[in-house]
């Protein structure tokens, strides 16, 4: 019978899984040798006659999945010459709890998803089929593979919980599956989100073979330029493209590889291509090694650019219906970032220009920039929406769904943003920010604008977007900058992994179990040590502790000594200024000190969870080879070297990293308009 899902947080009830094309027509009889792609996985949505059972039972071995899946398609070999129903108005109601505890939610959690599974259940499923194995049975685990696959591909660091071994046995355990899934199976097997990616990545990655045909995506088009983003996949990068507008050899307006990996290989390759298109344009013919690719925009294929032409013209006309407004924002609950200070810029240097800042009343910056003269938006209500539609732009350093999804899924469609970024980035963060349309993506270093839009890594931009300019924060911390001072600044980022549940305007609910972490304990017992009494009262240092933004709601937890300085009326950039020395573990605003030629010291007691659990994975920047100072695994080794040099902070100064930090507020100017 038909699942459907509940949703427990939302209250919904929701018929869309993936299987469940087998009822969407009337009452269908299948002999079991023919069941093809009308798989079963679960027991508690089906009903079997006990009468055929003949002493199969559920294997209990395996977990945290594939017992049901296993089971059933044992029952089906054994009956291979009986029949199935398959009844759309019989229904199961599967509940998605909210606390995310359903057993499907943590599957991916344990080693046996990826050992005990594919070995007990896959493989054992395939080796006892005493004839050859039917295509029910190869769907029944390409089914539930792929979705292993799909998981690891965007999210690679969930096979952090396994040793290297292990991960040599789960690789070694995929192609033993695979040897018995046939091609043809892979080629057919229908799942709308077993799209042409997989089946050709699939196919090249375990069958080492491909598609017979190739697609080319028209996946967004600009109407502000007349420029459309075509992309197709391959697996040979040495393959020879000719792209023809009408004949005629066509313009790449910018280009870029993306790499997709799965394990230790590539999975697949990602060309993508920015093309600029003429009113009359009426064909795009695509060729990679003389094979013409067919085209597809909006899952349909297309043999011209009509349909194409016809939405770019909609999003011209959108456009039109902006007025010339910038509408800034940080945080909706806090500025002091790099929106607040291109806004000043702005509003001094542009004062013809019409621009607002996102702010809420609640904001402890409120005030400050009310009298500064700020036009301030509460962010939240008619008026707010009114200024989202009516905005040409908008500008911010960060990206929160309260402004991407102001006004639905396509609130930025034909509106610039631009994205300051919160600092410089040094991690893997693709993977939250290739969901989101970026115009303009603000760079700051030559390492960290290459890390983007460099080929063969995981993000989808490329030269089109990235600029780089450095912050717009930077003018003003150069400037205010203050030497031969005795200050100490305390700044750890957060977790993602610690944190409450997002709220409606970005900010986060408390979480009850963050005193229990190990992140809050080994701070607590770096705080209170007597280590950085003796710096505060030997050596007469101010001791300030400024922890991320999402983790100041638990510092009433922490039990911190009358001499540490937890809090600051003024401007965060001030704290760089005033500071001569900063502790973090993986904070980017380490390169603010940087900026100032000010020591860092790294303090990483957590490193191999942190980039499992974290919203971004290791990328270019080692903190060994790269930082701005030495790193430490234990406090009382940082403590150890401190000591030693605190008399020559100057010394550990390490500065290797190449900046744009001339007039940055000037430079993004420049690219905005």
């Amino acid at each position: 019978c038909n699942i459907i899902l509940y949703h427990e947080k939302q209250k919904l009830y929701k018929d869309n899984h993936p299987l469940n094309f087998k009822f969407k027509n009337d009452i269908q009889v299948k002999e079991n040798c023919n069941l093809d792609n009308f798989i079963q996985l679960s027991a508690a949505s089906c009903f079997i006659n006990i009468r055929y059972l003949n002493k199969l039972l559920f294997d209990e071995r395996l977990k945290p999945n594939f017992e049901d899946a296993k089971f059933i398609n044992e029952y089906l070999l054994e009956n291979i010459n009986l029949k199935s129903a398959f009844l759309p108005k019989a229904k199961y109601f599967y509940r998605k709890r909210e606390d995310g505890s359903s057993t499907l939610d943590d599957r991916d959690k344990t080693k046996d998803y990826y050992i005990t599974v594919l070995n007990l259940g896959y493989l054992k499923l395939f080796k006892d089929t005493k004839t050859t194995v039917p295509s029910f049975a190869q769907n029944v685990v390409l089914y539930d593979i792929f979705w292993q696959i799909k998981t690891l591909i965007s999210n690679p660091e969930k096979l952090a919980i396994l040793n290297d071994k292990e991960k040599y046995l789960f690789k070694e355990l995929l192609f033993k599956n695979f040897n018995f899934i046939d091609s043809r199976n892979i080629k057919n097997f229908n799942l709308n989100a077993f799209d042409f990616f997989y089946k050709k990545g699939i196919l090249s990655y375990f069958k080492n073979e491909d598609l017979s045909e190739n697609i080319a995506f028209i996946e967004s088009i600009d109407d502000k330029n007349d420029e459309i983003l075509v992309k197709y996949y391959f697996n040979d990068i040495d393959h020879k493209i000719k792209i023809l507008l009408d004949d005629k050899v066509a313009a790449i307006k910018h280009s870029k590889i993306r790499q997709y990996d799965l394990l230790d290989k590539v999975f697949l390759y990602e060309k993508r291509i920015w093309l600029k298109l003429k009113n009359d344009t009426k064909i795009l013919d695509i060729f990679v090694n003389s094979q013409k690719l067919k085209l597809v925009f909006n899952n349909n294929f297309i043999n011209d650019l009509n349909e194409i032409l016809k939405v770019l013209n909609k999003q011209k006309k959108q456009r039109l219906k902006n007025s010339d407004l910038w509408l800034f924002a940080d945080m909706s609950w806090r500025a002091d970032d790099n929106a607040e200070h291109l806004y000043r810029y702005v509003m001094h240097n542009h004062p013809k220009q019409k621009i607002a800042f996102i702010l809420s009343k609640n904001s402890i910056d409120y005030s400050r920039l009310k009298k500064e003269g700020f036009k301030l938006i509460e962010p939240k209500g008619f008026y707010f929406k009114y200024l989202i539609y009516k905005a040409d732009k908008i500008i911010s350093s960060h990206i929160d769904r309260y402004i991407f999804n102001a006004l639905g899924g396509d609130t930025l469609k034909t509106k610039d943003f631009i994205f300051l970024q919160h600092g410089v980035i040094k991690d893997d963060l693709s993977r939250w920010l290739n969901q989101r349309k970026i115009d303009i993506f603000i760079t700051s270093t030559k390492a960290e604008y290459n890390s983007i839009i460099g080929d063969f890594n995981q993000y989808k931009f490329s030269t089109k977007e990235v600029v780089l300019t450095g912050l717009a924060r930077w003018d003003a911390l150069i400037k205010n900058n203050i030497l031969n001072t005795k200050q100490i600044l305390i700044m750890p980022t957060w977790r993602e992994y610690l944190s409450g549940k997002v709220q409606k305007y970005g900010a986060r609910a408390r979480n009850p179990e963050f005193v229990k972490s190990l992140y809050f304990q080994k701070w607590q017992e770096f705080l209170c040590s007597k280590e950085l009494e003796k710096l505060a009262v030997q050596y007469g240092y101010s001791i300030v502790f400024i922890p991320h933004p999402q983790i100041r709601i638990y510092l009433e937890d922490f039990n911190l000594s009358s001499y540490i300085i937890t809090s600051y009326k003024g401007s965060i950039q001030e704290l760089f200024c005033r500071s001569s020395l900063m502790i973090t573990d993986y904070s980017s605003v380490a390169f603010e000190m940087a900026i100032l030629n000010k020591p860092v010291l790294y303090y990483q007691f957590d490193k191999d969870e942190f980039f499992v659990r974290h919203s971004y994975t290791k990328g270019y920047f080692d903190y060994n080879k790269d930082g701005f100072g030495r790193v430490f695994a234990d406090s009382s080794d940082l403590f150890l070297y401190l000591n030693k040099k605190i008399n020559h902070l100057q010394d550990i100064v390490i500065n290797n990293m190449q900046y744009q930090i001339n007039d940055t507020c000037k430079s993004i100017v420049a690219k905005i308009r």
